[in-house]
C-alpha cells in the first residue's frame, strides 16, 4: 500500500529527473526520419502533442518519487505495473474528475509505448476502457466534447480491437467499425441518414493525380 506525504506538491516529474533509460528512449522518440533511416516513434507526432505526453507521463513518475517507488535504473517503461499505476490512479480520484482520470491514464499509455513499442500493456488499456465508461463530466458545460477528444475516443476503439488478443474476429471487426464510426464523424459531422447511406467503393472513392 502506497503511504504519500500530502504536503507534497504534485508536479510532472521534468525530463532532467526521469530515470536515465527513461530519458534516453523518451529522446530517441524523438528522432526524425533521415532518408533510409527510420525516426523515433514519436517522430509523426506534432510537438505539442509529444509535449503532453510526457508531462503526462511526468506526473506518473511525480508519484512514484512521492511514494518511494522510483527505481532510477529500470529499463525503458518498466514502471508502468500494474501496482504502480494502481496507487497512481488512486491518488488521481482523490484530487481529479474522471475525465481527467480517463485522459492521463490514456496518455500515459501512449508515452509507455513510445518509449518501449513492444511492451505489452492490453491490461492497462482494459483499466482505459472502464474509466471510459464511467467518466462523468462535472458541468453541463464540460458536455460538450471536442472534435479532437472523439476521435481520439474512436481510434482508441480501433487500437484495443487491433490490439486484443481475446476478442473474437467478429468482436474486433465490430469495434473497428465503431470506432470509425466515431472518428468520422468527429471530423466529417452529415446527417445520419446520409451516414448510413454510405458504401466504401460505391460512395466512395479514392481520387489519384
Amino acid at each position: 500500500m502506497f503511504e504519500i506525504d500530502d504536503v507534497q506538491k504534485v508536479r510532472s516529474l521534468p525530463i532532467e529527473l526521469w530515470p536515465v533509460a527513461d530519458r534516453a528512449a523518451w529522446q530517441a522518440a524523438r528522432q526524425p526520419r533521415e532518408r533510409l533511416r527510420r525516426g523515433g516513434a514519436a517522430s509523426h507526432l506534432k510537438a505539442i502533442t509529444f509535449a503532453d505526453l510526457g508531462r503526462r507521463y511526468g506526473y506518473f513518475l511525480d508519484f512514484l518519487v512521492r511514494s518511494g517507488t522510483l527505481a532510477l535504473e529500470a529499463p525503458p517503461a518498466a514502471q508502468v505495473t500494474p501496482a504502480n499505476v494502481e496507487g497512481f490512479l488512486t491518488e488521481l480520484r482523490s484530487r481529479v474528475g474522471s475525465v481527467t482520470q480517463h485522459g492521463t491514464i490514456y496518455k500515459l499509455r501512449r508515452a509507455a509505448k513510445l518509449l518501449d513499442p513492444t511492451c505489452d500493456l492490453d491490461w492497462l488499456m482494459e483499466i482505459e476502457t472502464d474509466l471510459a465508461l464511467v467518466m462523468q463530466p462535472r458541468s453541463k458545460a464540460d458536455q460538450l466534447v471536442l472534435a479532437e477528444r472523439l476521435v481520439e475516443a474512436g481510434l482508441t476503439l480501433v487500437e484495443a480491437a487491433i490490439l486484443s488478443s481475446g476478442m473474437s474476429e467478429t468482436a474486433k471487426a465490430r469495434q473497428v467499425r465503431n470506432g470509425l464510426m466515431i472518428a468520422i464523424l468527429a471530423l466529417h459531422p452529415i446527417r445520419l441518414k446520409n451516414f448510413a447511406s454510405l458504401e466504401i467503393d460505391r460512395t466512395h472513392t479514392t481520387r489519384t493525380a
